[in-house]
């Protein structure tokens, strides 16, 4: 099995950092591990036709005091889609994939969803670590492969408010509170999903902001699960 990360983008999300932790859970599961600093392989994907898995680690600025980085093309968007169609998979995690080329509006089609906020970030907060929120995962779906045998757990990290697909096949939700906006009281977001684009399939898990919450045990076991569910049958 191959797979290749796409590693670049905003330097906030610490992209290379993810991408060494990433490989090294892949290449644990004797997967072969490609990186690329650019995206401009997906403008030729008959070049990854021998390509299992893509995992973006790829995330762009939006703040008003800093410029966009990481733009994707048309060329590459359509041969990411072609890739995916014709039966590679796609997985990733947190802003490094759910926030990431917000000007291609069918790569969000793609995944299924979109980044939209982190109350109490939203829309912005000068202290990164006051975005930081004890919140609940509720696995919701605990016979499927992905999650089975992983209980709900609680968490402090950002907490991603989503537009998401609903044709996704959630497998793990959070519920917000009205501490922080209480017009969305009690709104129940999916955290981690899987979906078919044609023959291919996508993973996605909202956590993922620093780190260390990708090396939560179960956080851990979800992605890398997710990752090799993905990944080409």
């Amino acid at each position: 099995m191959k797979a290749v990360l796409f590693v670049g983008g905003w330097e906030g999300h610490n992209p290379t950092e993810f991408a060494d932790w990433c490989k090294a859970l892949l290449e644990n599961n004797g997967v072969e591990v490609v990186l690329h600093d650019t995206l401009a392989p997906l403008a030729n994907p008959e070049t990854m036709a021998d390509v299992d898995l893509i995992v973006p680690i790829w995330s762009s600025a939006r703040s008003a005091h800093q410029p966009e980085f990481g733009n994707m093309t048309k060329a590459e968007e359509d041969g990411l889609l072609k890739l995916i169609a014709a039966g590679c998979g796609l997985a990733g995690w947190h802003g490094h994939m759910g926030d990431a080329f917000r000007d291609r509006p069918t790569y969000h089609f793609l995944i299924g969803g979109q980044f939209v906020a982190h109350p109490p970030g939203w829309p912005d907060n000068p202290v990164p670590s006051d975005d930081y929120v004890d919140h609940d995962i509720t696995i919701c779906r605990p016979g499927d492969p992905i999650t089975r045998g992983i209980r709900s757990f609680r968490l402090k990290s950002e907490q991603y408010y989503m537009l998401v697909d609903p044709s996704n096949e959630v497998l793990a939700t959070t519920t917000f509170s009205g501490d922080h906006l209480w017009w969305i009281e009690g709104t129940v977001i999916p955290v981690v999903w899987k979906r078919r684009w044609d023959q291919g399939r996508v993973f996605y898990c909202s956590i993922g902001h620093e780190l260390k919450d990708l090396k939560v045990p179960q956080v851990t076991e979800i992605i890398r699960r997710g990752m090799l569910w993905a990944a080409r049958q």
